[in-house]
């Protein structure tokens, strides 16, 4: 006791001290806290001193011993409830004021002084400071580090004490080394996590006081109370290192204070070092432990040495200090608290600066290092540190203020500012306030958001880390192929460190996206996908990432779904909390879109506004206020509303010519009337927002698709059904049953329906501390629904008794309704459905597939829902690897492949180490093997055997296969061949890209050595990604591919998502496009979208040159990489087993050379190479089956020799497999595009014969010139079966095969056929598909049926057998005759426009004699019906004449019968006239006939209304009109009415047409006028009679005419002048050859004039004798002056061949042939018939000849001479030769002009030569550059100016139908007569390449002698 009374005194004395530094309050508090302990080590001691003393009062009385021990824990347990209890006082005074305690007023007793050292930081690190909050250095600590890193000492510990107390004795329990620098004080606030017990937090004093004094103590104090004390301060009285460089060293000296007192082994003190680490030093820990698990002592020394390079360095520490100044945000004016964080941390800097032991520190000195603090100040305070930072410049005369003394500015400001007793509290403010209103707006009631995330595996950092490359490429986090923007991971991080790290790598802060520029001088469009920002990505938006999951409250009862990654925490979220309204109805939302309206003719008065779109209204309305914006005040009209609430009259304004625009301005609509109207609803909380969409999963990605609320922004008009459009749904998302749904409408998005989150809704109160569980598992304030029942039946139809029913009409109604669908038909009830396995794995794969950290797809494996329990199957694995290693060890080759194989498994972290399982859990090996590829022998791909069987059972025994979800291969080639652009690609290592779910990995496990070295050992690894071998790694896959083109769709378009969806084969995509900009623009996204995923999209390959640059050459495919596009030649391609040629566009075939046994198993795989699945060479193919089954008909053995006898016949068939080779099939199916197209047609053939039956398919294209284009689709033959089946039977097969592969193909096109049609050679087939009445039998029926399923009979027509390009199919044949037949043109008629008229209907063919067509009996019978007089009768007749004549002669035989009536032919002729006409008005007019019979007026719809027709005598309809009274003959004053469209009226008007000896429409109409015939509408008829009129063409016809065809392209090609050259014979002309006695001797000169068809130059040569001879010499002339030409032309006929006739010359003579052949050059000769096409030269000789005439006509010489022609020519020429070919300009800049002789002579001006003398090197110096550059510029003109005039055509510029074949012309002849001009028959036309026909030959009859001529127009 007397010893409990001295500890007293101590502490008091203590206490006392201690008043002096603190307030009342604390210093009470601390000396009870203090009284407290001392009573509690009083108590201690007591008990251990009287546990002696009952051990020595055994003998006396052990009960009494025993009462004594207990009573002295009880006073034991007493004080520390005491001490616990003024402990919590103590922290909360300390969080309220701070003291610094005087370290030299504590007792020397160093025990005590620790203890107390201990609790005030534990406590401090426990309870006052945050964990987020930033430390400060323990600075002399990390000095005297500093200044001792050559010593190797790792132990060094220091005492932290304060800055203004002297240093204290050291402890007993701290150890120093040589050179300890005294310790000075630091505030310590620390950033790691304390794991301090409760216990220890209440008795740190008493505990560090038993440690201390453990030598004391060591006789008396038991074992169980040291392990109690070791245990209690390993597990207590350490805090884990949070990996800051600034808290390592305070970490470390707590650290080694508490490891120092214990007697730990290396080993035991390094597996505590890595217990207490933080995530990424104990992930270094650890490899240094695994590298010296043998050496304990080493690993410890490592570990401290790591951990100080990595966070105790000065760099660290600075970096560290320095990075929280950049990221501190900034302060604004009343951000008091931030102000006051921010002096901390620069005190913090100040006294690490101080130190001097971070020299970095320097530049705080200096305004480089202030002004980016200063920065972050408000204006205030930087305008107030300016001024006194001046003052302090001018009065201490230094160059700029010291960091200390803006540091104690700012903490002074600090200070002020947050001093409690100057700050203004609203609550005392007495001024005036505002009148408060009761609001009707909601209240809001909200709770606390709380948010854990998952925390993500953070890459490791360094001090100096590489400068990331194009991180919109690869990632530099994963380095893998999504974009950094699109990593989980990153945006995983705070909004701090993601900075940080942009920072760092240098990437620009606003796309995220390069490192070639900064977010300064980012010119990328952005937009944020969570908040619609334009300021940033969603990368870089603040907040948590959107795809953590949240956690349902009764997720434990649930099964698991593995949501998340497994070993990630959930994130766990506490919703923020509103009421949705101010009341407690719901809220919803209705169909209202914020839209932009204007007046029509004035756009620039636009307003927002939004309107309801309400389809219950049959009209359109306004508000008034709507009227009153416009100043539309004009008259109100009234109008009858009709309401819910009634019917009620009101009146209204009336608003017209509006127009309606989208929000984005993409749609806009005129409005119809609007009708001005009060009563349209105005509730603004139905208008849909971006906020309510994002609440409901289904409608987030709509969210940035509906425009924020726009509170200016007033409802004013109502859009009615009479604007049906903008109430038509465009897309709709719908949810589930009760959720609201989302509708794309032409003004914009809108959502309807409830939008309260489950339907929570305001309750009367509401416990703000209460959350609520709703059914999804969401936590809210609000109470859901009460009135809620959720009933679970249990059916038991025994004991159950249903009780009846109190509504029965509703029974009623429910029991008709059951099964009324079981009928209903959908058009996919036909497609093969999916399997329940199949839907299992869709739904396993719906559930629990999903995106980790690294961007990856993570799929688990499909495992059946009953399976059995996986052995384990190590020891099979172990003998495979036994085996493998055998054969790698004999081959070589195999060896080093496989070695690299596993090397870049290994690499790219496909694979890894494998932990260790206890013994009970499941796990599978699988076996390794390798494959080659035929087609690369170099690469080896390693199978994992997951079919490998253990005791019964394999891997793939108990996976689901999955559903087939591959695309179509040749759906795929079919739209391959659709488009011009055409590309391919691959994505790499697909399988690998899907990552497997790490609890599955362990059924991944394999065997393989170590570190890939087969010297090494066995090791256990397991497969991170889907492999190889497991039957469902191709659904995964492909599911995996889809559903990352879904994510994604929305970002990179539905374009994008189609080409991987509906294009790709596995991993091999191929499709086309129209144009190359498509193309790569289509790449480029998928590439984007794909990388998102970490899909790599490369190996691609396309058509065009342009496509393949676009792209890095990474990822072109292998052999295209290297190449020059624009020189090297393309290698051949590989597209999904097809030969691809991307030079010509075009399949071929590659057949294998290697020469294969003459057996079964020899020709089945020559036969199976040829890979076509299009069917190119099926007639080939085929031949090669219908030899196998003859080969094979007997039974021999697979590799039996075959008989020697068939060997010859299949040694020529695989010979002429060779000629494959030189077939090549165009790619696409027309040279146009299938979407611009008038028509698209399918045509497919079908024939069969005894050996095979065939199909084969065509696509018949018209453009909008009606030109067919035809092109091979598809073929496929098969083998008849064996025995064969009747012809007619395989004829129907063959047909159905037709109608299948016309399925395949419109289902597969994805291109909307206009017509499909099917051609068969079989009448029989024909007879039994247009059959409707008669019955077959099944075999036929069956196959009926399926025809009339996929087509109906009028697609079907006959097509002759030798047309039928299906026939090729059925029987063998060469490929010589292949490539001559129409199998890849299809027959000739489908080229042409008209076709062959079909007939409508096909009987069946002798269905007496037909086996297949079941007989019947059939009763006929006769009806008699009287019958009439037709008018039809009348259309036999060609002429009016001739049928009043055989009307007549009837007339006159029936009366010879008649004995009352005479023969009177002038009256038999009017009564047939009579009866013609009378016939023809009852047929027609019958209706008007019944009327004026009874006597009724004529309809208003009648056409003779206005004609006031009556009845005559006769019963002919007369018109009326108002001549009555006229003297004229009653047919002129009441002519007979005759309908135009008659056969009879042509007649007539034919008739005195030809009367009039074809004259005009008016002698024409006014001749039938005056014939008393009233012909309605007559005008157009006599028009349309005399235009078809023959003689009127002959008369007066005009000429056809075409479309001027293109310029040939000669006269388009700049070549050197002459190149090309158009020549003409023109002359003659007399000249003097000599002179005689009598005058002179003349004779005759003709001139060949020549003529440049690009350059337009002249020459002109002349001729002087008539041979042959002469012409070459003129040619001969030509070509030695102007050079060689390689062409010719002229014209033929009257122009050239006439005057090669008067020239007596032959064009076809051999010497002229022989000279021009020598001279490379072709003579090319016009149409007859078509001086225009020499129009180029017939012009130049217009001209020629007249300068020639002006010349002799200046001249005084009578007679010309030779060489006065000659000279006259050659000046003739010179003239030609400078005129301009284009218009000359009048620009001062531009005075040249542009002309043959420019090109000819290279001058421009005819400049003499400068004066003096030269030298002949400086003649030539610069000659050749003078020369090249008139030609260039010559060229460059050529093409810029003249050519341009070439463009227009003046005349002949319309299209004109085309003359046809067997067409009857009238051939022009300018030398006789239009009466004499021969009539000619049209035999053969000459189109051109437009298919525009301007060349006939027309077959003419002259004089007895048929001559043929071709012409040409």
């Amino acid at each position: 006791m007397d010893e409990r009374s001295n500890n007293e005194e101590m502490y008091q004395s203590l206490v006392t001290r201690s008043i002096a530094q603190s307030s009342r309050k604390s210093s009470t508090t601390s000396s009870a806290v203090l009284r407290a302990r001392a009573r509690a080590e009083a108590a201690r001691m007591q008990v251990s001193f009287a546990q002696k003393e009952a051990e020595m009062m055994v003998e006396e009385a052990t009960l009494k011993a025993k009462m004594h021990i207990l009573k002295m824990e009880k006073e034991a347990a007493t004080a520390t409830a005491e001490e616990a209890v003024f402990a919590a006082a103590v922290e909360n005074a300390d969080l309220d004021s701070h003291h610094d305690i005087d370290l030299s007023l504590l007792p020397s007793n160093a025990a005590q002084r620790t203890s107390e050292y201990v609790l005030q930081h534990s406590s401090r690190a426990s309870e006052s400071i945050p964990m987020h909050t930033s430390s400060q250095l323990a600075v002399e600590t990390v000095k005297q580090e500093m200044s001792n890193l050559r010593i190797d000492n790792e132990d060094t510990h220091l005492l932290i004490a304060p800055k203004n107390v002297k240093s204290q004795p050291s402890v007993s329990t701290i150890q120093h080394t040589p050179g300890n620098v005294p310790p000075v004080q630091t505030q310590i606030k620390r950033h790691f996590k304390p794991h301090v017990d409760a216990t220890y937090l209440r008795q740190p004093t008493q505990r560090r006081w038993d440690a201390d004094n453990s030598v004391k103590h060591t006789a008396t104090t038991p074992d169980v109370t040291k392990y109690l004390m070791r245990r209690e301060m390993v597990t207590s009285g350490l805090m884990e290192f949070d990996d800051q460089p600034e808290n390592y060293w305070a970490w470390k000296t707590s650290f080694r204070s508490v490891i120092d007192e214990l007697t730990l082994s290396p080993r035991e003190e390094l597996d505590l070092l890595i217990k207490w680490l933080g995530p990424a030093s104990k992930e270094q820990a650890r490899r240094i432990r695994a590298i010296n698990s043998h050496n304990s002592a080493a690993g410890l020394s490592m570990v401290w040495q790591r951990l100080k390079e990595t966070y105790g360095t000065p760099e660290a520490v600075e970096h560290s200090l320095l990075k929280r100044i950049e990221e501190f945000p900034r302060i604004s004016n009343r951000d008091n608290v931030r102000l006051r964080e921010l002096g901390d941390i620069l005190l913090e800097l100040e006294y690490a600066k101080e130190g001097g032991y971070l020299p970095g520190l320097a530049y705080l000195d200096t305004s480089r290092g202030v002004n980016p603090i200063l920065e972050k100040l408000p204006f205030s305070l930087q305008e107030k540190w300016i001024s006194q930072g001046s003052k302090y410049k001018e009065c201490n005369h230094v160059p700029y203020p010291p960091f200390t003394f803006f540091s104690q500015f700012i903490r002074s400001e600090a200070k002020t500012r947050n001093d409690p007793s100057f700050m203004i509290s609203q609550a005392h403010y007495s001024g005036p306030t505002k009148t408060e209103r009761p609001t009707r707006y909601k209240v809001p009631v909200s709770v606390r958001k709380t948010d854990v995330f998952s925390e993500a595996r953070a890459a490791p950092t360094g001090s100096v880390e590489k400068r990331a490359m194009d991180p919109d490429r690869l990632c530099p986090l994963h380095n893998k192929p999504h974009a950094l923007r699109k990593c989980r991971t990153f945006r995983s991080k705070p909004i701090e460190e993601r900075k940080t790290y942009l920072r760092e790598k240098n990437i620009c802060f606003r796309c995220c996206g390069s490192t070639n520029h900064r977010a300064k001088d980012c010119d990328k469009e952005i937009v944020c996908r969570e908040c619609g920002s334009k300021t940033h990505t969603s990368a870089l938006h603040p907040g948590p990432a959107p795809w953590f999951s949240e956690v349902s409250a009764d997720q434990g009862e649930e099964e698991e779904t593995h949501e998340t990654p497994p070993g990630t925490l959930p994130a766990v979220t506490s919703k923020c909390t509103e009421v949705c309204g101010g009341n407690t109805n719901a809220k919803s939302c209705c169909r209202i879109c914020l839209v932009k309206v204007y007046p029509e003719d004035h756009p620039g008065k636009v307003i927002q506004t939004y309107v309801v779109l309400d389809d219950q209204s049959n009209r359109s309305l306004a508000r008034p206020e709507f009227f009153d914006h416009f100043g539309l005040y004009e008259k109100a009209s009234p109008y009858t509303l009709k309401t819910c609430a009634g019917v009620m009259e009101t009146s209204g304004r009336r608003a017209t010519n509006f127009v309606v625009e989208s929000f984005d301005g993409k749609i806009k609509i005129k409005l119809p009337t609007l009708i001005e109207c009060e009563m349209i609803p105005d509730d603004r909380a139905e208008i849909p927002t971006p906020e309510i969409a994002r609440y409901f999963p289904h409608l987030r990605h709509v969210a940035d698709k509906i425009p924020p609320l726009n509170k200016n922004a007033q409802i004013l008009i109502l859009l009615g059904r009479d604007i049906l459009r903008v109430h038509k749904v465009r897309q709709q998302y719908n949810g589930d049953h009760e959720d609201p749904y989302a509708q794309r409408l032409d003004l914009g998005w809108v959502i309807v329906g409830d939008v309260c989150l489950d339907r929570a809704h305001k309750p009367p109160s509401v416990s703000v501390y209460k959350t609520h569980t709703l059914p999804n598992g969401r936590t809210s304030m609000l109470s859901p629904c009460p009135n809620k029942i959720q009933v679970k039946e249990t059916l038991n139809r025994k004991n159950t008794h249903q009780p009846r029913s109190l509504d029965c009409a509703s029974q009623g109604e429910e029991t008709e309704k059951l099964g009324a669908t079981v009928f209903d038909s959908h058009p996919d009830d036909e497609k093969v459905a999916l399997s329940v396995d199949d839907q299992t794995f869709l739904d396993i794969m719906d559930k629990e597939v999903y995106v980790d950290q690294a961007n990856s797809w993570v799929a688990p494996l499909p495992f059946c829902k009953h399976r059995r329990r996986l052995p384990n199957n190590r020891e099979m694995a172990l003998r495979r690897l036994a085996s493998l290693r055998r054969t790698l060890d004999r081959c070589t080759d195999m060896r080093e492949h496989f070695l690299e194989f596993m090397g870049k498994v290994f690499e790219n972290d496909h694979a890894e180490t494998a932990p260790e399982l206890e013994e009970h859990q499941e796990r599978w090996y699988l076996p390794l093997f390798g494959v080659y590829h035929p087609q690369k022998p170099n690469q080896i791909k390693v199978v994992f055997d997951s079919s490998a069987k253990h005791d019964g059972v394999s891997l793939n025994d108990v996976l689901l296969s999955g559903p087939d979800l591959n695309n179509a291969l040749l759906g795929i080639l079919i739209r391959f061949r659709k488009e011009n652009i055409t590309v391919t690609a691959d994505i790499q290592q697909m399988f690998y890209a899907f990552v497997v779910r790490e609890d599955h990995r362990d059924y991944l496990r394999f065997l393989w050595y170590k570190d890939n070295d087969l010297n090494n050992n066995i090791t256990e690894y397991r497969m991170k990604v889907h492999i190889f071998g497991n039957s469902p790694s191709p659904s995964v896959a492909i599911y995996g591919l889809r559903r990352a083109a879904q994510e994604y769709q929305d970002e990179y378009g539905t374009d994008s998502k189609e080409f991987v969806m509906r294009n790709f084969y596995v991993d091999d995509g191929l499709t086309s496009v129209p144009t190359e900009e498509e193309a790569i623009d289509l790449l480029q996204r998928t590439q984007k979208m794909l990388a998102a995923s970490n899909l790599k999209l490369h190996k691609i390959a396309s058509n065009s040159s342009k496509v393949m640059t676009a792209f890095a050459p990474e990822d072109l495919a292998k052999d295209l990489k290297d190449l020059d596009f624009s020189a090297d030649p393309l290698p051949l391609q590989r597209s999904l087993g097809l030969i691809w040629n991307l030079e010509s566009d075009s399949f071929g075939f590659q057949v294998s050379q290697e020469e294969k046994p003459f057996t079964k198993r020899g020709i089945l795989s020559t036969v199976q190479s040829i890979y076509d699945p299009l069917g190119f060479v099926a007639p080939i193919t085929i031949q090669g089956k219908v030899l196998i089954r003859e080969l094979s008909s007997k039974e021999y053995d697979w590799d039996d020799p075959l008989p020697p006898d068939k060997q010859e016949s299949w040694k020529l068939w695989r010979e002429s497999l060779l000629e494959l080779e030189k077939l090549h099939f165009k790619r696409r199916y027309v040279p146009m595009p299938l979407v611009s197209s008038q028509s698209r047609e399918l045509c497919l053939f079908s024939d069969a014969s005894t050996q095979a039956i065939a199909a084969v398919a065509y696509l018949r294209v018209t453009n909008d010139e009606d030109q067919c284009h035809v092109g091979f689709v598809m073929g496929k033959a098969k083998l008849a079966p064996h025995p064969a089946h009747t012809v007619p039977r395989l004829e129907l097969c063959a047909a159905v095969l037709a109608a299948e592969m016309a399925d395949t193909i419109c289902c597969e096109m994805d291109i909307e056929m206009h017509a499909v049609r099917f051609f068969t050679d079989s009448r029989i087939v024909l007879g039994y598909i247009h059959n409707t009445s008669r019955r077959f039998h099944v075999y036929v029926a069956n196959r009926v049926n399926r025809i009339r399923k996929s087509s109906h009979s009028q697609q079907w027509q006959y097509v002759a057998t030798e047309q039928n390009p299906a026939d090729h199919a059925t029987r063998p044949m060469s490929v010589d005759i292949l490539r001559a037949s129409n199998w890849f043109s299809g027959p000739e008629f489908l080229k042409s426009s008209s076709e062959p008229p079909q007939s409508d209907s096909f009987g069946l063919v002798n269905p007496e004699l037909d086996v297949e067509v079941r007989a019947q009996v059939a009763v006929n019978y006769t009806k008699a019906t009287e019958g009439q007089f037709s008018s039809a009768r009348f259309e036999r007749f060609s002429s009016w004449k001739r049928l009043l004549q055989a009307i007549t002669k009837l007339i006159q035989v029936t009366r010879t019968y008649s004995k009352t009536q005479k023969v009177d032919a002038v009256d038999a002729r009017w009564q047939a006239k009579t009866v013609v006409i009378r016939c023809v008005q009852q047929e027609f007019y019958g209706e008007e006939l019944k009327c004026l019979g009874d006597g009724i007026q004529l309809s208003k719809k009648s056409s003779l209304r206005k004609l006031n027709p009556f009845i005559d005598e006769d019963g002919l309809l007369r018109i009326g009109g108002r001549l009555t009274n006229a003297d004229l003959p009653r047919d002129e004053r009441h002519p007979v009415i005759l309908p135009k469209t008659h056969h009879i009226a042509s007649l007539i008007v034919r008739h005195y047409h030809e009367d009039v000896f074809h004259q005009g429409r008016h002698f024409t109409e006014g001749a039938v006028r005056s014939a008393g015939v009233w012909i309605v509408g007559g005008k157009r008829l006599v028009s349309s009679v005399i235009y078809n009129c023959v003689t009127c063409k002959k008369l007066r016809g005009r000429l056809m005419e075409q479309k001027m065809a293109p310029l040939p392209a000669d006269r388009l090609t700049s070549e050197p002048p002459f190149t090309h050259v158009g020549l003409d014979v023109f002359g003659p002309w007399s000249i003097v050859t000599r002179r005689t006695r009598g005058g002179s001797a003349e004779s005759k000169r003709w001139a060949v004039l020549f003529t440049c068809m690009s350059t337009r130059a002249t020459h002109i040569e002349v001729l002087e004798s008539m041979s042959t001879s002469s012409f070459i010499n003129a040619l001969r002339r030509f070509f030695a002056i102007r050079g060689s030409s390689k062409q010719l032309r002229s014209d033929r006929g009257t122009n050239f061949i006439g005057a090669c006739k008067e020239l007596k010359f032959n064009i076809s003579d051999p010497e002229l042939t022989s000279f021009l052949d020598k001279q490379g050059c072709s003579w090319t000769f016009n149409s007859p018939h078509s001086s225009h096409m020499g129009g180029c030269w017939e012009r130049l000789i217009g001209v020629a000849r007249r300068i020639l005439e002006g010349m002799l006509l200046r001249s005084d010489t009578k007679h010309l001479t030779h060489e006065v022609l000659t000279t006259l020519m050659a000046e003739v020429m010179a003239i030609l030769n400078a005129r301009p070919l284009i218009s000359v300009s009048t620009d001062p800049d531009n005075p040249s002009i542009l002309t043959p002789a420019m090109i000819l002579t290279q001058k421009i001006t005819p400049v003499t030569a400068p004066p003096g003398d030269f030298d002949h090197k400086d003649l030539h110096k610069s000659q050749w550059k003078q020369v090249q550059c008139l030609a260039e510029s010559f060229w460059k003109r050529w093409r810029q100016e003249y050519l341009v005039t070439l463009q227009k055509r003046h005349k002949w510029t319309d299209d004109k139908p085309n003359i046809q074949v067997d067409d009857v012309v009238l051939m022009k002849d300018s030398q006789a007569k239009r009466n004499d001009w021969p009539i000619g028959l049209v035999v053969k036309t000459l189109p051109s390449k437009d298919n525009k026909v301007r060349k006939v030959e027309v077959k003419v009859v002259r004089q007895g002698t048929t001559k043929t001529y071709s012409s040409e127009r």
